[in-house]
């Protein structure tokens, strides 16, 4: 996964910090085991909403669904 690959955000161009590397190994580990698929954007979309749930919860934005 990410951890075995310290090179993968070369390969988008990108520079991620570790804190963030972190955070993706977590989101592909727990969606390795519930059988989802762990492609990038799978992982993108966990995480955006992961963090929208804490912006609803310390009232930054609102929930407007």
């Amino acid at each position: 996964m990410v951890k075995d690959h310290p090179d993968a955000p070369k390969q988008f161009g990108i520079r991620i910090s570790d804190e963030v590397m972190e955070l993706v190994a977590e989101i592909q580990e727990h969606r390795k085991q519930i059988q989802q698929p762990i492609t990038l954007a799978a992982i993108v979309e966990d995480a955006l909403e992961a963090y929208y749930d804490l912006l609803v919860e310390q009232g930054a934005i609102n929930d407007k669904q």
